[in-house]
């Protein structure tokens, strides 16, 4: 990992000097064009500064005057040449002696615009020429400089200083940044692996609060929620397997009983209502996980259609307060009447079967469950009260959990597999609907559930 975070910024730095390094040419060359275009934009001005002043003095022949006037505008104009020739049937004649320019510039094939570069005594000179009419003859002006238009390394020196600099720092600081970085990934690498070998209490180095810190932080978290429900997974499975055991052993028991014939014949008939509830509860206990399991996982399927819901309530009502009433315990009904709503009507009836059942558990007798129902044409909603020992406040978030509640609180009637409630929120869920549990300790638990209508098939 440290080393193609290294050679990774190795390839960005030297692209980026070669991109740089073009980008300087370019623009030196720009330069160089635009000094050429100012040098021609100084002649033009200098010609029609020498056709002015020079032009009357020349026609009255005062070639001194001329010369004085030429070294004035020269030094005006900061060149290091300023010739000047007449042009007329004789030919070009420089009126200064010793002209360097004017030979050079090949004026036969010069057209009086453009910049050359010339030899000037192992010089080089840039130079340009333009012919201005001063009536009765031509002046053929040239100017030259002989710094180069760019100095050399004006751009490219300092550039390629500056790009070489800024590699240079560029590795210095992706070695130390890939040994840092590359370090805290090893140990995020190292956590992966330990996790993904079952070791759910690895964690991963948290340093800074970058990406890579956040990253770290939240794949400890992940690591933190997997450990947790590896601990529940286990206490679930130790809770059913004691949950299965107990009734297990009741049924063992009396089978070695009878088979050895130590049960008298009058006992005969409690022993098999025993065996028949220790049945029944291994029974439900084992349909419940089973069907917990397909809940978890999204096996099964809703069937939504068309319910007076209230007709539909008051049946499932009817048949808990018999169930109630044997147990000595008062069950009292609200239900609002709302029409017909488009649900599946047997989640509904498991929902509440559940949660009236686990009401029923708790409250003991002379004690009273509350079923309320009230709703709209988009939902309907539910109310399940009771006078039972209620939760304390912070086991109420963790009440939907498997066996949780069945663990932590001793129900005073043992029937039931304790899964009622983590089957209720699955299916909540799945019916994208919503549940919440609110409790006080003496004063009883109440349960609120609501279950929106189902989209009508087109």
């Amino acid at each position: 990992m440290r080393r193609r975070i290294f050679w990774g910024v190795l390839f960005a730095a030297t692209v980026g000097l070669l991109i740089g390094l073009t980008a300087g040419a370019f623009v030196r060359q720009r330069q160089v064009d635009a000094n050429r275009a100012e040098l021609e934009r100084q002649a033009e001005v200098t010609a029609n500064l020498v056709s002015s002043e020079v032009g009357p003095t020349l026609r009255s022949d005062n070639r001194g005057a001329v010369l004085q006037i030429l070294r004035q505008i020269r030094m005006i104009g900061g060149y290091d040449y300023l010739e000047v020739a007449v042009i007329n049937e004789d030919g070009v004649n420089p009126l200064v002696e010793g002209a360097v320019l004017l030979p050079r510039l090949r004026l036969d094939s010069f057209e009086g615009s453009g910049v050359r570069q010339l030899d000037v005594a192992g010089t080089p000179v840039f130079a340009t020429a333009r012919t201005v009419d001063v009536g009765q003859v031509d002046l053929l002006i040239a100017i030259g400089r002989a710094e180069p238009l760019l100095e050399n390394g004006v751009f490219t020196r300092p550039l390629t200083i500056g790009l070489v600099v800024g590699v240079l720092l560029a590795l210095a600081v992706s070695y130390l940044v890939s040994g840092r970085l590359g370090r805290r990934l090893a140990g995020l690498e190292e956590a992966a692996v330990q996790l993904a070998d079952g070791d759910f209490g690895a964690r991963a180095p948290v340093e800074g609060s970058d990406d890579v810190a956040e990253l770290s932080s939240t794949f400890n978290y992940m690591a933190s929620s997997l450990q947790q429900a590896q601990r529940r997974e286990r206490d679930f499975l130790m809770s059913v397997g004691h949950d299965l055991r107990t009734p297990l052993t009741t049924i063992r028991g009396y089978a070695e009983a009878l088979d050895a014939k130590v049960i008298e014949p009058e006992e005969i008939p409690r022993v098999a209502d025993v065996l028949h509830r220790q049945t029944d509860r291994l029974s439900r206990l084992v349909e419940d996980l089973m069907l917990l399991a397909r809940l978890e996982a999204r096996e099964f399927t809703l069937r939504p259609e068309a319910v007076d819901i209230s007709a539909h309530i008051d049946e499932l009502v009817q048949e808990h307060r018999v169930r109630a009433e044997k147990l000595g315990v008062r069950f009292e009904s609200h239900i609002a009447r709302i029409g017909t709503l488009y649900v599946d009507p047997d989640r509904v009836s498991q929902i509440l079967g559940n949660l009236v059942d686990n009401a029923l558990r708790y409250t003991p007798e002379r004690g009273t469950v509350v079923l309320t129902m009230a709703g709209t044409s988009e939902a309907v909603y539910f109310e399940i009260s009771d006078t039972g020992p209620g939760i304390d406040e912070e086991d109420v978030p963790r009440v939907f959990e498997r066996l949780y509640v069945a663990q932590r609180y001793r129900p005073i009637r043992p029937e039931g597999s304790g899964l009622g409630l983590s089957i209720v929120k699955e299916l909540v869920d799945a019916m994208n609907g919503s549940v919440s549990v609110t409790s006080r300790p003496g004063h009883g638990t109440t349960v609120t559930v609501t279950v929106p209508a189902a989209a009508r098939p087109l």
